[in-house]
């Protein structure tokens, strides 16, 4: 039988086995008037036909007709995690009432329990002022801290920048060329990856940590070895040597240092690695490596037989005045402070500090640095340009600077050949990366899982020095493609008379003194600017 909850002239609510239902009995009555009354006097109704009210009102008089259903005074609700519980009221303004609050807050701890949230419970919460049917967080848990990941510092190696110092009567070049270790010498480090913090959901259960992942420290074990202690695994150099990288694998390679000049006393050097002479070459005797050679006296270098880096850079510290004799050849950079009487074949570029005087040079480019910088005299042989503040002399003195040019859309073709194949192997490295991890985070290694890994850092070392080089091409690619046309000749100073410039087959001999004049070829000619 239907219990009467509720009348007035308009309409009835009556329930009945815990559903609600509606009479109208005249007409007057609107859908935000009958919103109030359960507002007000029944927050407890969940409504579920709304048609059926709005029907039953347009319609007076009509009904009875079921529109709501009983809900819980107090709901909870709990986010998937469980570390947060959310708590909505439908109770009367009267029992909102602070003086009526105990008899409430006790009904709310105890669907709190039934619910299992025992953690976390913002009793603050229900000491304040509390509306019916707005949603509240009731509970709040404490998240687990992840652990962090193993903290991984190497030896870096910076790329060869040289400082050009001119002041006054004082000039120097300036290079950190080879990266010199002595035996015990710190070439990194790694700390051990942290557990981290377990947390609490607001049911009182445990939330377990994600570990940090250790990551791998990869090193030349013949060359390099490694000490742990209190958490940290320090590498050193096992030799006297020269920093390398091979991928992310740390070494020493073999080095040499000869505390003075080459001369009778030591022969003529031809050596497997990197070589530094703290003194110089003296005349008729020659150096060779394979790898970086760097010169280191003051003073320079003078009549040398010859001068060679088989793979690498060559540094001279004071010049060279080579006395029409000296040859100088090296398969990637050169950096030397002047340059007179000599010839030089070089894969890269030349870099010289503050002249070229009577010099053959052959190189991929040609830059004097100081802003006073001059070739005077020789032959300039460049593929890209070749760029000076001052060409030729006073004195008119004969010089030739000749540019082979390159061709622009080919280089364009060649630099987005390079751009796709980085793409492509940083992909393949990542793949092969996320897969070292995997193994490295693990403490027992089958035979074959091991040898799998050992495979992985193989691979990994031989695309991270093919993204080493890569990356070179491509900034190389890229510091080319700004030169002016298909080649030039950059005067950032003057060019004077019986200079004779010849740029792809182009060729110009200079009258007259020129001030601040770029050379160039496009299209077939050869244009200023």
């Amino acid at each position: 039988m239907a219990l009467l909850l509720y009348k007035n002239e308009h309409i009835e609510i009556s329930r009945e086995a815990g559903y609600f239902y509606i009479r109208s009995l005249s007409r007057g009555f609107t859908l935000e008037m009958f919103n109030k009354v359960l507002r007000d006097s029944f927050p407890n109704i969940k409504i579920t036909n709304f048609i059926a009210i709005k029907n039953t009102l347009m319609h007076a008089p009509a009904g009875p007709q079921l529109f709501g259903e009983e809900r819980e005074r107090v709901t909870i609700s709990i986010t998937d995690d469980a570390l947060k519980a959310y708590m909505t009221l439908y109770v009367t303004d009267e029992e909102l009432s602070p003086n009526n609050r105990v008899k409430l807050v006790k009904e709310i701890f105890d669907t709190l329990s039934k619910a299992g949230i025992v953690f976390g419970i913002k009793t603050n919460l229900l000491a304040g002022q509390l509306r019916s049917g707005m949603e509240y967080l009731i509970a709040e848990g404490l998240p687990a801290v992840n652990g962090q990941d193993a903290e991984i510092k190497l030896y870096e190696i910076a790329p060869p920048q040289p400082q050009l110092i001119d002041s006054g009567n004082v000039n120097h070049y300036e290079l950190n060329l080879i990266n010199h270790v002595k035996e015990g010498d710190w070439l990194g480090e790694r700390r051990d990856p942290t557990p981290g913090i377990p947390g609490k959901n607001v049911k009182g259960q445990e939330i377990p940590p994600i570990p940090g992942r250790n990551l791998p420290l990869l090193y030349d074990r013949s060359s390099v070895k490694e000490i742990y202690e209190n958490g940290v695994t320090t590498l050193v150099a096992k030799k006297n040597g020269a920093v390398y990288y091979r991928g992310d694998t740390i070494g020493v390679y073999d080095y040499l240092e000869i505390k003075g000049d080459i001369d009778y006393s030591t022969g003529n050097i031809d050596f497997d690695g990197y070589l530094s002479v703290k003194g110089t070459v003296e005349d008729n005797f020659s150096v060779s490596a394979r790898q970086d050679v760097e010169i280191l006296s003051e003073y320079g270098v003078g009549a040398a037989e010859s001068i060679t880096s088989r793979e690498g850079n060559i540094y001279i510290k004071g010049g060279i005045a080579g006395k029409n004799k000296a040859y100088l050849r090296c398969k990637k950079n050169l950096y030397v402070k002047f340059l007179s009487d000599i010839t030089v074949e070089c894969e890269g570029s030349v870099y010289v500090g503050f002249y070229c005087m009577n010099a053959n040079v052959r190189a991929k480019q040609i830059i004097v640095e100081s802003p006073r910088g001059r070739i005077i005299g020789g032959q300039m042989d460049a593929e890209i340009k070749v760029s000076a503040a001052e060409f030729g002399s006073k004195a008119e003195t004969r010089t030739i600077v000749r540019v082979r040019g390159f061709d622009r859309n080919a280089y364009r073709a060649q630099l987005d050949n390079v751009i796709a194949k980085l793409d492509e192997n940083k992909l393949a490295l990542t793949r092969i990366k996320q897969h070292l991890q995997v193994y490295s985070s693990s403490n027992q290694l089958t035979p074959e899982q091991k040898n799998q890994y050992e495979n992985l850092k193989t691979q990994y070392a031989n695309l991270k020095d093919i993204i080493r080089e890569l990356e070179f091409e491509y900034k190389a690619l890229n510091d080319y493609l700004k030169t002016p046309g298909e080649g030039a000749v950059i005067a950032k100073s003057r060019i004077y008379p019986k200079v004779r410039i010849e740029i792809k087959g182009n060729t110009t001999e200079v009258l007259n003194e020129q001030v601040m004049v770029t050379y160039y070829a496009r299209d077939n000619e050869l244009k200023t600017m």
